[in-house]
């Protein structure tokens, strides 16, 4: 299967790993138990693994940048036990609220489609062939404003956002797991 420019970009909050509200400490970490195999999944039919994340927490302080990327570090380590890593993370610090320099209105904060934009220039990728698997409607709008096509988990905080983007964007697939999403990814992509 030719698919080299094709991606699956990730949340990382009540998509990859349960949402605990501002993560901190990497032994707070639970990944879903189904992802793993799902990213096999992916990887094997030649979807690129994408985190794309926004990380308000450095702005508010509660962490630095630094610890975003032990994260992936501490995500990818794991997921490579299973035989499977991402290939990228993308993530937002900002946040207008924050604390300085952080407090900015920038083009990378979902749905702001810059991080897309950014790893879809570096890694080569058809946005309009690749996937948004995330668990709120900004990762459903980011979708939209970045070409790709959207899918709402009812992880995370999913369940409390499915009524609304059923309403207002209906052409969305709300699924219940991890594995309903890879599963409906293979089912629709093309080459």
């Amino acid at each position: 299967m030719n698919s080299d420019n094709r991606a699956v970009f990730l949340d990382r909050d009540g998509v990859l790993i349960k949402d605990v509200n501002y993560l901190s400490r990497l032994e707070d970490i639970s990944i879903y138990d189904d992802v793993p195999e799902g990213l096999i999944s992916l990887k094997k039919n030649g979807f690129k693994l994408i985190m794309i994340t926004n990380q308000s927490g450095v702005a508010r302080g509660f962490f630095d940048e630094s610890f975003v990327y032990e994260t992936y570090n501490f995500l990818n380590n794991i997921f490579s036990k299973s035989g499977v890593s991402l290939d990228d993370l993308y993530f937002c610090p900002h946040h207008q609220q924050g604390k300085p320099p952080y407090n900015i209105k920038c083009d990378c904060r979902k749905p702001a489609p810059g991080m897309i934009e950014k790893a879809s220039k570096k890694h080569g990728i058809d946005c309009q062939r690749s996937f948004m698997l995330g668990d709120k409607k900004s990762d459903v709008e980011l979708a939209y404003n970045s070409g790709t096509r959207g899918i709402l988990l009812r992880t995370g905080k999913g369940d409390s956002e499915a009524a609304s983007v059923a309403e207002l964007y209906p052409e969305v697939p709300i699924l219940d797991t991890f594995s309903d999403a890879i599963d409906f990814i293979l089912k629709n992509s093309f080459d």
